[in-house]
């Protein structure tokens, strides 16, 4: 991403480097995301999972708005730096007082409430349910009101294989960049919001 409000973060450490009041030397090992508000604090931003995957792959340290940091510390092998304002992130700069670093844990999370052993009867349709669950395949479900459709398909998840990480990371950046990533800044392990999931927390 070329354009937005996410580039304010670095476009003022450039300035301030250009102008020598922060070292130069020092942008080189990290990637900068956030945007800033007149008063010098730094707004959450969209996309934080991603920006975090490319300073990964290019071993660079990424230091973005706190609110964003526990989503990007879920891509393993990050190094994620969380600041509330541009003053932090220029001491850390500085050396004179680094910022806090997160990383990812896993965790547990709430196991599903509805289990589709909860349906009695229906025999023909679990069966569906089950063959479409076993070899990825599409289902339509066609009925009137009344006659199970919707309480079937909230419990098909209940049968379906857990993500692999790398459809974890692909649906949770999605849902990063469009803003609608679930509170808790989890990594979204499941087909639907997960038993079993990986939350992040700052290390001291």
């Amino acid at each position: 991403k070329k354009e937005g409000a996410a580039h304010d973060l670095p476009i003022a450490l450039g300035i301030l480097a250009a102008s020598g009041q922060i070292p130069k030397e020092a942008l080189s090992e990290y990637e900068f995301a956030g945007e800033l508000a007149l008063s010098g604090e730094l707004r959450p931003i969209r996309g934080a999972l991603p920006a975090a995957l490319k300073a990964r792959d290019t071993e660079r340290a990424f230091v973005l708005p706190r609110e964003n940091a526990a989503e990007a510390a879920l891509v393993g092998g990050a190094e994620v730096f969380g600041a509330r304002h541009l003053l932090e992130v220029c001491d850390h700069l500085h050396g004179n007082a680094p910022l806090p670093r997160w990383r990812a844990e896993a965790g547990g999370g709430d196991p599903a409430v509805e289990n589709l052993s909860d349906v009695r009867g229906q025999h023909h349709a679990k069966r569906a349910l089950e063959i479409a669950a076993a070899g990825g395949h599409s289902l339509l479900m066609i009925g009137p009101p009344g006659t199970g459709k919707t309480m079937l398909a909230r419990r098909m998840v209940t049968i379906l294989p857990r993500m692999t990480l790398e459809e974890a990371l692909e649906t949770t950046k999605i849902h990063s960049v469009a803003g609608i990533l679930p509170a808790g800044d989890s990594l979204l392990g499941t087909r639907r919001s997960a038993p079993r999931i990986i939350r992040s927390q700052m290390l001291g």
